[in-house]
């Protein structure tokens, strides 16, 4: 949207786009970086962007220069990163000791308390399963090229259904984990196996996660 709002459409091609999109969100660290991907018949890439994009003079007066600079823009943040910065830029701008720091000290405390629990509930969980000193290598093993995430998808979906159930939700961020649920999947974990790992990993946790986060759910109600 950013490159359609700043360049010509009647002169910029679809690949254009599409390779100062991927430049731009290129970085040397997988965590920025986005996973930009062409897909369907490239023969459309000779086409301006006019043909599927009203545009108007604003666009037309643009003069397109084309950036093939390979670093992201900066403060570039990882997607996961999101809700942690923005409870902290919250905080860093309250005026000190007012009801509002303090709101959102509680808030970036209670992100960071679900951050910490999913990790650990996971880690846990794998060392349930396959040992203290096999869990961990079993849960970061990454497959040669070439092959699937995972050998059966309803597993995936089963697991992750499974933990959420006794672990409550795995969140935007504990999506990061999504590989070693894969691995528990592809290591052939029954899902009687998985629930009773996750119930023992997630009991000790979850009394303390959902203390803290009505703790932050009274100081965010008005008048308290």
């Amino acid at each position: 949207m950013t490159n359609s709002d700043s360049h010509n459409l009647q002169t910029e091609t679809l690949k254009q786009q599409y390779q100062m999109v991927k430049n731009r969100t290129a970085s040397e660290d997988p965590d920025l970086s986005s996973h930009v991907m062409q897909y369907g018949d490239l023969k459309l890439n000779a086409e301006t962007l006019s043909v599927y994009m009203c545009t108007g003079p604003n666009n037309d007066n643009h003069t397109t220069m084309y950036d093939n600079s390979p670093s992201p823009p900066s403060g570039a943040v990882n997607q996961r990163d999101a809700d942690v910065l923005h409870f902290w830029h919250k905080f860093r701008n309250a005026p000190e000791g007012s009801a509002k720091k303090f709101e959102a000290q509680k808030q970036l405390a209670v992100a960071m308390a679900q951050r910490t629990y999913v990790d650990s509930s996971i880690q846990l969980i794998g060392k349930l399963l396959f040992g203290i000193e096999k869990g961990p290598q079993v849960l970061n093993s990454v497959r040669p090229a070439g092959r699937p995430l995972v050998d059966d998808w309803d597993c995936l979906k089963s697991m992750v259904s499974t933990f959420e159930t006794h672990c409550g939700s795995l969140s935007q961020y504990g999506k990061k984990h999504m590989r070693s649920i894969a691995n528990i999947c592809n290591a052939g974990v029954k899902e009687e196996q998985m629930a009773e790992a996750s119930a023992q990993a997630c009991t000790t946790s979850r009394p303390f996660l959902g203390a803290l986060s009505t703790t932050a759910s009274v100081l965010n109600t008005p008048g308290s």
